[in-house]
């Protein structure tokens, strides 16, 4: 369906009815737009043997990412779509779900298709202009996922405690399991006020979960979540905890994150893996690469990040400089992405990398978000620290419909 079919057809949800006239339901219909550019400077990378290399990383331009949400409430239901126009034009459902009210503010129930309830970011990612920074936070990152983003039915809700309110929410789907299981995520959180929040997240994939992509002879294929590709199963859990402050002018955000998996490696993707992906010493070392395979793949993952800005409010907008630092350790990850790796901890021979990045975000209205940071990646390759450097630009506009 095209996009402005779509369009065509939210307007005409919300203008009619068959259940309730249209002064019972209340529909908003709005989105965002999103350009972005980014230019990496020469890397070191590897060869499939692991020694060293050089990768020229051209200056990269993406068609503006589209988001169009239709919103809907009437009594005690509520409905949410989010829809993702690609690069390839391509039309995406991030989320479409419908929600009803158990009990007032204390409990509500959602399903469908939804971003899961879990620390600062996972349910903002997509509302650009409302957050300080370019890039998410690594847990979110696209190559390297902690957990799924979406998930398929929540229980939450809120109540008065104090000078505040405790915010709690339960969730479970279809994730990554491998057959019955029954994975449950949880995120519980306290906020006074708009100023404060502290919480804590804990996901379980409620036994084996199996990889949503596939090693074939010529790399990966298919989405890609938490389960590395290579992975005949893998059992694991997630927790984590984070705390905000932010106030007219001053944000700050603190989170730290580790992840256990108990994982069996298929041999047959292994020894491919092994022969054709670009891996270092210690992940061939790791994997028993020109030797007897190693199925063992237990690992964990460990991450935290922290994000600093400071508001000046001017008559010709809002100006925020902002300081982020991010630390990632993964050692079971290979660097070649397009066998399911990670250019950044695959990288690394101990799979740890960090970045420090200093941004400007300004904003000369509510509905406009201008940003433009420079980060410095920092690993070792090869017995020795290295780095490189990545500037990065980004556009986005806030529209919606009277």
């Amino acid at each position: 369906m095209k996009l402005r079919n779509l369009i065509a057809a939210a307007l005409l949800f919300s203008a009619f009815s068959p259940f309730a006239g249209a002064e019972d339901m209340n529909t908003r219909i709005y989105g965002y737009i999103n350009g972005y550019w980014e230019d990496v400077d020469d890397q070191p990378t590897l060869t499939n043997t692991g020694a060293d290399a050089t990768s020229k990383n051209p200056s990269e331009f993406q068609v503006p990412n589209v988001h169009l949400i239709v919103q809907s409430k009437m009594d005690q239901f509520k409905t949410y779509l989010n829809v993702y126009g690609t690069e390839s034009d391509a039309l995406v459902v991030n989320n479409a779900w419908v929600e009803s009210d158990l009990h007032g503010d204390y409990l509500k129930f959602r399903i469908g298709k939804l971003y899961r309830p879990f620390g600062l970011y996972n349910e903002i990612l997509d509302a650009v202009p409302t957050y300080i920074g370019i890039e998410p936070p690594e847990l979110f990152d696209g190559d390297h996922l902690m957990l799924t983003r979406t998930t398929n039915a929540m229980l939450h809700g809120r109540a008065e405690m104090g000078p505040g309110f405790l915010n709690y929410a339960l969730t479970t789907g279809n994730d990554e399991r491998e057959s019955s299981q029954t994975p449950y995520g949880m995120d519980v959180n306290y906020t006074i006020d708009t100023r404060w929040k502290i919480g804590s997240s804990y996901y379980n994939s409620g036994g084996y979960a199996k990889s949503l992509a596939s090693i074939g002879t010529s790399g990966k294929s298919g989405s890609f979540g938490a389960v590395l590709p290579w992975m005949s199963e893998d059992k694991f859990s997630v927790f984590g905890g984070y705390l905000q402050y932010r106030d007219d002018h001053w944000t700050f955000q603190v989170a730290t994150y580790a992840a256990s998996h108990d994982a069996t490696r298929d041999s047959a993707a292994v020894t491919s893996i092994c022969s054709n992906a670009k891996m270092s010493t210690a992940s061939r070392a790791r994997f028993g690469c020109g030797g007897t395979i190693n199925t063992n793949g237990d690992y964990d993952v460990k991450t935290s990040y922290t994000r600093l800005g400071y508001t000046f409010i001017t008559e010709r907008g809002n100006l925020t400089p902002y300081a982020q630092f991010d630390m990632y350790e993964n050692k079971e990850t290979v660097l070649d992405k397009s066998w399911g790796g990670d250019n950044e901890a695959g990288l690394a021979d101990d799979g740890k990398f960090s970045k420090a990045t200093l941004g400007l975000f300004y904003q000369p209205t509510y509905a406009v978000a201008l940003k433009s940071d420079y980060s410095q990646h920092l690993q070792k390759v090869n017995g020795r620290d290295q780095n490189y450097g990545e500037v990065r630009f980004s556009f986005s506009y806030f529209w919606r419909l009277q």
